[in-house]
């Protein structure tokens, strides 16, 4: 999917783009947008080798443009527990609640008896993978994904300067704005 400078500029106003329900709406709905995505998520149940959790309320707090999904070896084999943390690597999706677009690559999670952590998926680590053997469940989630007619840009796209002045509502990147930061970001 190639996004004209008007779509991305709808995108960081916080309005959908897409050829399709609910990405073709006018306005931004959370209810409809976020039952779909719990869809295309639920589906990742057909990858038996795979746990996978995520993230629908924003962190908390804010708007984010996309719902943080994580995903982990079933069988134990990305996971440790290190003196009570437990360390789980894998591989975060991030689906764009604003247009059928979403980006992948490797994350990590730690849990303990009064909390945890979780990395983000910044653009440099856009289709890299954690360590061990990934390529089966990697190949599995993009075919699902491709399922519901999400686009997976590659790093390349996703790093090329806005070709307009804006200001995106993130806590994550300053200026010079790249397309990545159009789609994934995050007000708090």
């Amino acid at each position: 999917m190639i996004l004209t400078n008007e779509q991305l500029k709808r995108i960081i106003e916080g309005k959908p783009v897409g050829d399709y329900y609910p990405y073709n709406m006018k306005e931004y709905d959370s209810k409809p947008i976020d039952d779909y995505l719990s869809k295309v998520i639920g589906s990742l149940n057909q990858i038996n080798s795979l746990e996978f959790e995520s993230i629908f309320d924003h962190y908390g707090s804010g708007f984010a443009s996309y719902v943080d999904v994580f995903c982990w070896k079933k069988d134990g084999s990305s996971s440790s527990d290190l003196r009570g943390v437990l360390w789980r690597n894998g591989i975060r999706i991030y689906l764009c609640r604003l247009a059928p677009i979403a980006v992948l690559g490797k994350g990590q999670i730690t849990k303990h008896a009064t909390g945890g952590s979780r990395d983000f998926l910044n653009v440099d680590i856009i289709d890299s993978l954690p360590n061990g053997d990934w390529a089966r469940e990697v190949a599995n989630i993009k075919k699902l994904l491709n399922e519901f007619s999400f686009q997976l840009p590659d790093k390349e796209s996703l790093l090329q300067p806005l070709d307009f002045q804006t200001t995106i509502p993130t806590i994550f990147s300053d200026t010079p704005y790249k397309v990545y930061d159009a789609l994934f970001y995050w007000e708090d």
